[in-house]
């Protein structure tokens, strides 16, 4: 008795050798390796730290010390503990209990392992279903690997339900801020309107008066809460909400940007954009149908008078404006005399009006979130959003984008003038569009937002590209250097000169790899040696872009990337 209890202790101290004590398994090759942590000793399975590893700051979890070494993955294999743990799981729970012999049979009836003494002694009996203990384990394995595949189905099913039903909440919110900041304008408009009919002194202000309030209740009826799944991509999807936010002043720092060298591949002949003293009215103006539907964010200003500029909804709808017939006509009335919107009074007091709301990311930088075209439009973090009433992080968001392919939008703008929107799917498997999406939100820091296209290859000809990919770093200072590693080039990647695609323009080299260019002509039987995505709406807005290019810079004024969200 006394070697059987000592028996369990010791296989009771092995387990606990060879055991994660975060998890709670085994050690396993491959799996659940252990490894140790340099600067207190102790040991878990790498799975673990890594998680822990992810979540920020890593402190061990036995001791507490803050490890500052090499990442996770680079820590070696303790094989000494890890063969330890191979041994135990062999040597625990393979014989019989009672007669320590190989467990090789299975009896249906009794739903019990058998060795061969059990079999002879209780189970060679009339009634009792024995087979071989690997019949048993190979019907076993059938059922429980079904089993398993249907789960998995299940849990995937549930998983897109979920979400399904999470991407509707955050299209509800941001709507809900949409709509509330549409709701504030009207207001301000109705007290212009009520301002000009109050004075008004002869039949041409009543009817101007009349016809601005007819717009302005068919424009606050259409954010109105309602269904608009049926609304298209298309509806909305070339109106820039961010064109008037683009100070011309902020430019001015930009450094000129300068032709990359030639590389195999690479369409590096570009005409290097020069500013020239040309007046604008001699600039062909061939986006004027574009630029005409540029629909400017709307900033709410709770401070602003009843004299502030007409401003355009967020919902890319027409500009609605309330005229002053007579400008004098509303000098010295105090505001006090018509009703204003301070929001929604509820018993715990008034909520703030209009709401906002942002995406925020690492180290609290913020970004726009906008429902446009009937879709979710997440912009580049780094602006400077006013403090919102609802923040979403990033990293939930990014959940919401396919993981094959996923579609972001650059808004190109000349001399302070909106081009119009360009969007673009990328092959979301190449690490090459994770760098490019990665630029195109700013989550490792830099983004294209403000960065400049500085050139056109092959103008004219074949192939021609435009080229682009120098973002501006922290320091005011332009760079193209990779923001991670191992991107690729040539090999399985190589695509013939098409219409539409994007690329990477770099031969190559880490140094270079933010290049890309866009394809803007056919070039039948030369290639690129990395193409990652292609422009899906836009290519006017880029042929604008290439004309522009000959007399003043084209800036990417805004970007981002576009949600897997449905419509409220």
């Amino acid at each position: 008795m006394a070697n059987n209890t000592k028996s369990v202790l010791v296989s009771a101290r092995m387990e606990e050798e060879v055991t994660c004590v975060v998890c709670s398994e085994l050690y396993t090759r491959g799996s659940r390796e252990p490894v140790v942590l340099p600067l207190c000793g102790h040991t878990f399975c790498r799975p673990c730290l890594c998680n822990l590893e992810n979540t920020g700051r890593l402190s061990c979890p036995t001791c507490r010390q803050t490890y500052a070494g090499p990442p996770v993955d680079k820590l070696p294999t303790v094989f000494a503990l890890l063969s330890l743990s191979e041994h135990f799981r062999k040597s625990e729970g393979h014989g019989c209990q009672r007669h320590g012999s190989p467990v090789e049979f299975w009896c249906r009836s009794c739903q019990l392992p058998l060795c061969g003494h059990c079999l002879l002694d209780e189970h060679v009996k009339d009634g009792h279903r024995v087979v071989r203990g690997t019949d048993f384990i190979a019907e076993q394995k059938e059922q429980i690997l079904s089993e398993c595949t249907m789960l998995i189905q299940d849990i995937s099913n549930r998983k897109g339900q979920c979400v399904n039903r999470f991407s509707e909440w955050i299209a509800q919110i941001i709507a809900g801020v949409e709509e509330s900041a549409v709701l504030w304008n009207s207001t301000q408009n109705v007290q212009n309107i009520m301002n000009d009919v109050a004075d008004a002194t002869n039949i041409e202000s009543i009817l101007v008066s009349s016809s601005m309030l007819g717009s302005l209740k068919e424009e606050v009826m259409k954010v109105a809460p309602r269904d608009t799944r049926s609304r298209t991509a298309s509806d909305c999807s070339l109106r820039c909400s961010s064109c008037s936010e683009m100070d011309s002043a902020s430019l001015l720092g930009l450094l000129r940007q300068e032709s990359s060298p030639d590389v195999e591949y690479q369409e590096t002949e570009f005409e290097e954009t020069e500013q020239t003293n040309a007046p604008e009215e001699n600039i062909p103006n061939l986006t004027a149908s574009v630029s005409d539907v540029a629909v400017p964010e709307d900033k709410t200003d709770s401070s602003s008078s009843d004299s502030s500029p007409p401003r355009q909804d967020s919902l890319g709808n027409a500009p609605l404006v309330a005229r002053q017939v007579s400008s004098s006509s509303s000098i010295g009335r105090e505001t006090s005399q018509t009703p204003r919107d301070a929001g929604v009074t509820t018993l715990f007091g008034t909520v703030p009006w209009p709401l906002r709301c942002c995406v925020v990311g690492p180290g609290g930088r913020r970004g726009k979130l906008r429902w446009e075209g009937g879709r979710l439009h997440m912009y580049a973090l780094g602006e400077e959003i006013e403090e919102p009433h609802f923040m979403v992080q990033m990293s939930v968001l990014q959940y919401l984008v396919p993981e094959d392919y996923q579609e972001v939008f650059l808004v190109l703008e000349t001399d302070g003038r909106c081009l119009g929107r360009v969007y673009i799917r990328l092959w979301g498997r190449i690490r090459r569009a994770q760098h490019f999406l990665a630029l195109c939100l700013g989550s490792l820091g830099p983004s294209y937002r403000k960065s400049v296209f500085h050139g056109v290859a092959k103008r004219g000809a074949p192939g021609e590209t435009l080229a682009g990919g120098k973002y501006l770093t922290p320091e005011g200072l332009t760079s193209v250097q990779a923001l991670t590693g191992h991107l690729e080039w040539g090999g399985g990647y190589i695509k013939e000169k098409q219409r539409g695609l994007v690329v990477g323009a770099n031969a190559g080299k880490p140094e270079l790899d933010a290049f890309f260019h866009i394809c803007m002509k056919d070039q039948p039987g030369r290639r690129f040696a990395c193409a990652f995505g292609e422009v899906i709406q836009g290519m006017e807005v880029l042929h604008a872009a290439v004309t522009h290019l000959r007399n003043s810079d084209v800036t990417i004024s805004d970007v981002g990337v576009v949600l897997a969200s449905t419509a409220p």
